[in-house]
């Protein structure tokens, strides 16, 4: 994983609307209303900078959760996103393929042994993930079954099926 910052954090507000984007869609199919907001990020990589989240409510208009947008200069990370909901919150997180890496170097004399080993299993390819164990380094993949798992263990609202 490149630790390089980017001058700006386009990359970071592309991936972003494409997860809003993606959510809105599974949301939507679902019965849910979603309503896209304005919030002014402020990071010290890139200043201050306007982005969007994502408020989720029921068809009557009960909220559900918000998607809020916490940053593009995530240690270990391309990014951030954090899941509120009305009893809990959900990270996560935009990864490389592999997640973070730990790595170390020993040297002895003029032998160099490096080695990088992931922090988290099953991060096997780009995209956003959210960290289900960090005891037992499991993180997975956001899909459409795991978004509504995290919407029940946010909002105590189920809509799986």
């Amino acid at each position: 994983m490149t630790t390089a910052i980017s001058k700006t954090p386009d990359a970071y507000l592309q991936r972003l609307d494409d997860l809003l984007n993606q959510i809105d869609q599974w949301s939507s199919a679902k019965g849910l209303n979603t309503q896209r907001y304005r919030v002014n990020l402020n990071e010290e990589a890139y200043g201050s900078y306007p982005a969007q989240g994502l408020r989720l409510s029921t068809a009557e208009g009960d909220p559900l959760g918000t998607i809020i947008p916490v940053g593009a200069s995530i240690i270990g990370a391309k990014g951030r996103v954090d899941f509120e909901g009305t009893i809990d919150q959900a990270i996560l997180v935009d990864w490389d393929v592999g997640g973070p890496l730990f790595e170390t170097s020993v040297r002895a004399g003029n032998d160099v042994r490096a080695t990088r080993q992931p922090i988290y299993r099953g991060v096997d390819e780009a995209g956003w993930y959210w960290v289900e164990s960090r005891q037992l380094s499991r993180a997975h993949k956001l899909d459409e079954r795991l978004f509504f798992d995290l919407l029940l263990m946010v909002s105590d609202y189920d809509l799986r099926g």
